[in-house]
């Protein structure tokens, strides 16, 4: 009898690792039944999907309690999905607002959890993790420093690495993205990241495209192009971009522009870790509703939301984070890392340490193996 694993991956980042684990999984076992919440990349590998990462990617506290009703269709639906098919392990991928509610009530129908990128609870809610501890069997991180946080309230931890590690390939040679894109090698180029979210193209990418005009405006001689996420419609992006005819919009190749820009703005998240990777320099832009700031801001922990900043251990990369997050703040900052040899150099090698602490390549094969040796 086939064995049944259940996973559930609610956002983009998580259905890009999510894909490449499933895919593990069935090259370990070609006779897996694997089921539950994904994307795309989760779908090719062969998962079936009740959900898609689409309908779950709601970020901000004030904008999941507008999809509550949604969200608690979702929870009870996949619930009853757990009763009747009876996984044999339930892997959660990252997603802890919902994932860790989740994982509380599988745990009380039998099920055998298993956690991969695990909730940052060292940032927001450190009581959070003794209670983990008694409905999370094992945990698979991908920050060295996760082992020891989590090890002392009783939860069973191992750093497996970080997936994106294995996975910073550029698609092009520089000469061939500046040809294909019809840029000029010979100029500074401006990347924009606004995020994988409609929410964070429409509260961020106004505010990068204004700073971005302002530093072209001092000097013309810039290039500037952003980066569209796969979750995205050109048509929405576009929608932003009308007034700035000279932008580029890059699809399919993130890595390219982050590797060849020669500064960026990032919104928070995966891809400021993924930047500093490629040791490019670049700030961080955050912005959700007033009533969310407010609340994040009572309890959050740390100094820093950026996960380079996070991994480093202090700020490496400078933050503009709500009001802060404003074309007047920004420009000049992204005008040093343009234009200024010496502040730029200083970052770069400040970037260049983060790659030690995120692992050796492996990642993947390594969360597949704990997740069979399960079964």
């Amino acid at each position: 009898m086939s064995k049944k694993i259940m996973i559930i991956a609610g956002e983009a980042s998580g259905d890009l690792y999510g894909g490449q684990l499933v895919k593990a999984l069935f090259e370990k076992d070609p006779n897996l039944e694997i089921f539950g919440v994904g994307g795309d990349n989760m779908k090719s590998a062969g998962m079936e999907l009740f959900y898609h990462v689409d309908q779950m990617a709601i970020i901000g506290f004030i904008e999941v309690v507008k999809h509550f009703r949604f969200i608690k269709n979702v929870f009870y639906h996949l619930l009853a999905v757990l009763k009747k098919r009876k996984p044999d392990i339930v892997v959660l991928i990252d997603y802890p607002g919902f994932n860790l509610r989740f994982a509380k009530k599988a745990k009380k129908h039998g099920a055998k959890i298993f956690y991969f990128i695990a909730p940052q609870v060292w940032a927001w809610g450190q009581g959070r993790a003794p209670k983990m501890a008694k409905y999370i069997d094992k945990m698979g991180v991908i920050f060295d420093f996760e082992v020891p946080f989590f090890s002392k309230f009783g939860l069973d931890t191992e750093f497996v690495g970080h997936p994106l590690v294995e996975k910073l390939k550029t698609v092009k040679t520089r000469q061939e993205f500046f040809n294909d894109e019809n840029l000029d090698m010979e100029k500074p180029l401006l990347g924009l990241f606004p995020g994988s979210r409609k929410q964070e193209i429409e509260k961020l990418l106004p505010a990068m495209l204004q700073t971005a005009q302002t530093i072209k405006s001092k000097h013309p001689n810039i290039q500037v192009a952003v980066s569209k996420a796969p979750t995205i419609s050109l048509q929405h992006l576009n929608q932003f971009l009308n007034t700035f005819p000279d932008i580029k919009i890059i699809s399919g190749e993130s890595y390219d522009l982050m590797k060849y820009s020669s500064a960026a703005i990032v919104t928070s998240g995966t891809a400021t870790l993924e930047m500093a990777c490629w040791h490019t320099p670049y700030i961080i832009i955050y912005r959700v509703s007033t009533l969310s700031y407010l609340i994040g801001k009572k309890v959050i922990k740390i100094k820093n939301i950026g996960l380079a900043n996070v991994v480093a251990g202090k700020e490496l990369v400078k933050e503009f984070i709500q009001h802060d997050a404003v074309p007047e703040k920004m420009a000049p900052e992204v005008e040093k890392l343009l234009f200024d040899a010496k502040y730029r150099e200083d970052l770069v090698s400040s970037l260049k340490t983060i790659n030690q602490k995120l692992g050796s390549a492996g990642a993947i094969k390594r969360t597949s193996e704990i997740i069979i040796n399960m079964l």
